[in-house]
């Protein structure tokens, strides 16, 4: 029997009631076990249940979890300290807030305020926000949107500049490179370094500004602190979420020190009712401790290797191949609609894992603190399942 009948249904519901998480592994209502390699919708980068985050919100919410906006807690403070410093935007300011999207859409706001232009820049199959004006389609009135397809599979030699992707864009016009890193809408498609570091380039050298949408690729999902890191440029503007709350609801959008001057100098107003709020900035001070105390990036990166080759290994002329970095990763497969059979079919024998219909690959975002055994398992089931096919 359906017990959702009052959520309402704007996007797919499975009719499954989960009680209680530990780590990877879900709980259902009958008992069933089912490991998440999704990580919640990509947040849990620590795991669910998280005693190290328990702890700091049990403790917190005895004594302040909101505040006035007009007043700031230490921990505030302190969270923007740690993200300009892991960011290398020494000197530069934050602001909190409560979601992914919220911060995606006040960073565009302040570059286009610090720029005086309205013209953005970013990737046609880039995910930037739940809103309407930033989610696809986009109006091509204020977006230029590149395929960056194109450029992954050139074997042009000449500069970027002269290539008929980019030769007609007016880089003078653009406010902002909104850059996502690698998750590409789930797809797990990681552009091209030299395309993104040439419109970095252009766009930067003509005044506009870079901002990244780290909400889901921060936070070592792609092996590094940022999905940004992975390439040599610097940002302006970094909006990021998710992981940083371990499934709480923060984001934050932190800028560089002339960016937070521009901003301030321009008298910018913005206020709303869960802006600093300590609990949050708390919990996300946890988070930032507890990478670094238990070094989590270099943990993504020899499980994504494991995670990989595990993969690679699995006997099968329906899969295409493996792609991602971190635990970022898609399994691409031959046959048509075999994406969704697996999902179903995995979920089944309980296993959670992302899958994108028209790109036809499962998806796995797992907890940083994904097992071994666990990848394996979820190898094993996805080579039983294959043999049928």
């Amino acid at each position: 029997m359906n017990n959702k009948q009052h959520i309402l249904k704007c996007h797919g519901i499975l009719d499954i009631d989960i009680i209680e998480a530990t780590q990877a592994v879900l709980t259902t209502s009958n008992n069933k076990k089912i490991i998440d390699f999704e990580a919640g919708i990509w947040c849990t980068a620590l795991g669910h249940n998280n005693e190290a985050i328990n702890s700091v919100i049990a403790d917190q919410i005895t004594k302040v979890s909101h505040l006035n906006t007009r007043l700031v807690s230490p921990w505030a403070e302190k969270l923007a300290n740690l993200l300009t410093e892991i960011t290398g935007l020494n000197h530069g300011k934050a602001t909190f807030l409560s979601s992914g999207s919220e911060a995606v859409e006040m960073a565009i706001t302040l570059a286009k305020l610090v720029t005086n232009k309205s013209k953005l820049l970013s990737f046609n199959n880039s995910y930037l926000s739940a809103y309407s004006h930033m989610s696809m389609p986009r109006s091509q009135k204020i977006f230029t949107e590149i395929d960056f397809r194109h450029c992954n599979s050139c074997n042009k030699h000449y500069k970027c500049l002269n290539c008929p992707v980019v030769k007609n864009i007016d880089f003078s016009k653009i406010a902002a490179f909104v850059f996502e890193p690698g998750n590409t809408s789930g797809k797990v498609i990681l552009p091209n370094n030299k395309l993104v570091e040439f419109l970095v380039h252009q766009v930067q050298n003509n005044g506009g500004l870079l901002v990244i949408n780290e909400v889901t690729t921060g936070f070592g999902r792609t092996g590094m602190w940022f999905g940004y890191n992975h390439y040599n440029i610097k940002p302006n503007i970094i909006a990021m979420g998710k992981a940083l709350g371990n499934g709480y609801p923060i984001s934050a959008v932190v800028m560089d020190k002339n960016t937070a001057f521009e901003v301030e100098n321009k008298k910018f107003t913005y206020a709303q009712s869960h802006q600093n709020d300590p609990l949050g900035c708390r919990i996300a001070c946890q988070v930032i401790s507890q990478f670094k105390k238990q070094e989590l990036l270099k943990k993504s990166q020899e499980l994504s290797q494991f995670f990989i080759k595990s993969l690679q290994t699995i006997n099968s002329k329906q899969i295409r191949g493996v792609r991602g970095r971190g635990l970022m990763l898609a399994l691409e497969l031959n046959k048509e609609n075999l994406a969704s059979l697996m999902y179903k079919e995995l979920l089944k024998r309980g296993f959670l894992v992302g899958y994108h219909p028209t790109e036809n690959i499962l998806r796995f975002y797992p907890t940083l603190l994904i097992t071994k055994q666990q990848i394996l398992a979820l190898c094993d089931e996805i080579a039983t399942i294959l043999t049928g096919v």
